[in-house]
């Protein structure tokens, strides 16, 4: 008898807890507050700090057109010139290497005699500003939020973005791959970007073109919007409470 009883507690310990577990999973299918949705985790993090990428986020560019520039100089192939460009490109926007290095390897391998001014007016060739992009900036600046500039770039191309659209009036700090060593998606330069503003990472939200560069920014901890146009920025900001 005592055997049966014993037999009749443990079923019904077991009962209880199958239904707690039925009701627990009711709850997240229900979408209760055990499950918050990802809106909800957004508006949860309150940001203090904006970051934004440049080239195809407020910068227009085409490597393709660079390419068909510097062929109608050098009178090469496409394909020597782009394979001259690739044992440079990356250590130029690291700032590994000057200007100067870059023109001089390009003029031996493209049997070239660019001078500086050529190299330059010809890399720069398709850099424009998006003006309904810097507007908006000019917007988020009054929002009052601290905003930094996180680009992959060289010397050559921030010199002319900053002498032609004065694109350092838009940030409180700019982190140029250049100057700092590092490129996207390095997490040095994630890091950075939170030695120098001192904020925690929940409280930073980076806008860039490109997916794996948001997902370096989210393994370090901040949140991040994939840019894919002016509307759907306004609408994922608005996600995060930042109304545009």
């Amino acid at each position: 008898m005592r055997t049966f009883f014993t037999f009749l507690l443990i079923s019904e310990i077991i009962i209880t807890i199958m239904n707690n577990i039925s009701s627990n999973k009711n709850s997240v299918v229900a979408g209760s507050s055990t499950a918050p949705d990802e809106k909800t985790l957004k508006q949860s993090q309150e940001i203090k700090l904006l970051i934004f990428d440049m080239g195809k986020v407020f910068v227009h560019f085409d490597w393709g057109r660079t390419y068909d520039a510097f062929v109608n100089v050098t009178k090469r192939a496409p394909e020597s010139v782009k394979t001259a460009f690739a044992a440079v490109y990356f250590p130029y926007e690291r700032g590994h290497i000057t200007t100067q290095d870059v023109i001089n390897h390009l003029n031996k391998e493209l049997n070239s005699s660019l001078t500086h001014a050529e190299f330059s007016a010809l890399w720069t060739s398709t850099l424009d500003e998006d003006k309904e992009m810097t507007q908006l900036l000019q917007t988020l600046r009054k929002t009052g939020l601290p905003m930094y500039l996180l680009s992959n770039i060289n010397e050559v191309s921030f010199g002319h973005l900053q002498n032609n659209f004065n694109v350092s009036q838009h940030f409180d700090e700019l982190i140029l791959s250049y100057k700092v060593g590092h490129i996207k998606p390095a997490l040095e330069i994630y890091h950075e970007v939170l030695n120098r503003s001192k904020m925690p990472a929940q409280n930073c939200l980076f806008i860039d073109d490109m997916l794996e560069n948001i997902e370096a920014a989210e393994s370090v901890g901040m949140n991040g919007i994939q840019f894919k146009g002016i509307q759907d920025l306004k609408n994922k900001l608005a996600d995060f409470g930042i109304q545009v």
